[in-house]
């Protein structure tokens, strides 16, 4: 391999930004499931939810980067433990309102304690509060760009 080629590349920050996603996946999954029995693929639904209030399917979709097919199964499954449930939605009868059920709502709570333990121990000893702020940004400003140059892609 040409070891100059591959210095220039942004190959070796994709790779090492999905290696840090897979392993905090990974950390986060395993504590939710073993102290709640919930896994992240509800956590992050439930979250989205939360933040949002009563809200579609699309919603939680589009907030997650992930198809609204897999959204919805997702939403039928925390709809199933009785996490959540739908309403019909006033504005637009072909869809439905999700909103947490009081269970559902308590098990975020004690859930997001977890997830902020394991960042805390894993995130703090390299970032502090003003780096994580401007990783924030900098992430945020770098998917704007990603979503963009999809969008012109698709035109």
């Amino acid at each position: 391999m040409n070891k100059g080629t591959e210095t220039s590349s942004l190959y070796p920050l994709f790779s090492e930004l999905t290696r840090l996603e897979t392993e905090l996946w990974d950390a986060l999954d395993g504590r939710l499931r073993k102290e709640h029995g919930l896994p992240m693929s509800r956590f992050e639904p439930m979250a989205v939810v939360d933040r949002l209030g009563a809200c579609r399917v699309l919603d939680v979709a589009t907030a997650l980067a992930i198809t609204v097919g897999g959204t919805s199964k997702l939403i039928d499954r925390i709809e199933k433990a009785g996490h959540c449930r739908r309403r019909n939605n006033p504005l637009d009868r072909r869809s439905f309102l999700i909103e947490l059920t009081a269970d559902g709502r308590l098990l975020l709570e004690r859930a997001r304690k977890t997830v902020e333990a394991e960042l805390d121990l894993r995130l703090n000893p390299v970032l502090s509060r003003q780096q994580a702020d401007d990783l924030m940004e900098l992430l945020g400003r770098l998917r704007n760009a990603s979503r963009l140059a999809a969008a012109e892609r698709s035109d």
